[in-house]
């Protein structure tokens, strides 16, 4: 069982709203070091700079999108096995297919709450202590 406080988390999202949002719901449940990136691109170089567990990413955003961010994550093999949670604000049954196929972890609509967001981190990483 991991401990939320020590597993750092990268927020991938175009929105600053949504990453503070993100950001304020991983610090309820614990989580402290947590990276910020603006789009794909910025998580790639960041990925490369900072040691991470685990990523939350938007599935639209204009540069690189979430699902080519997770193909890139994917065929690397420092990150190939990292905890991968795509969010987005559709649930879209083929949007979801093409994640799977992709290797994407786990899934979370927008907007989320606490509890939602506990139970899809769980899902991936195992219980939080």
């Amino acid at each position: 069982m991991p401990k939320a406080s020590a597993v750092s988390v990268l927020i991938v999202d175009d929105q600053q709203s949504m990453r503070g949002i993100c950001k304020y719901i991983l610090n309820q449940l614990g989580f402290k070091e947590i990276t910020e990136a603006k789009s794909g691109r910025d998580a790639l170089g960041k990925l490369e700079t900072t040691n991470i567990d685990l990523i939350i990413s938007d599935w639209n955003m204009d540069d690189i999108d979430g699902l080519t961010l997770l193909k890139v994550i994917r065929k690397h093999p420092k990150t190939q096995a990292m905890p991968f949670i795509m969010a987005t604000g559709r649930s879209d049954a083929e949007q979801v297919k093409e994640a799977i196929s992709a290797g994407v972890n786990n899934y979370i609509i927008k907007p989320f709450d606490v509890g939602t967001m506990k139970k899809r981190i769980e899902a991936v990483i195992g219980a939080l202590t």
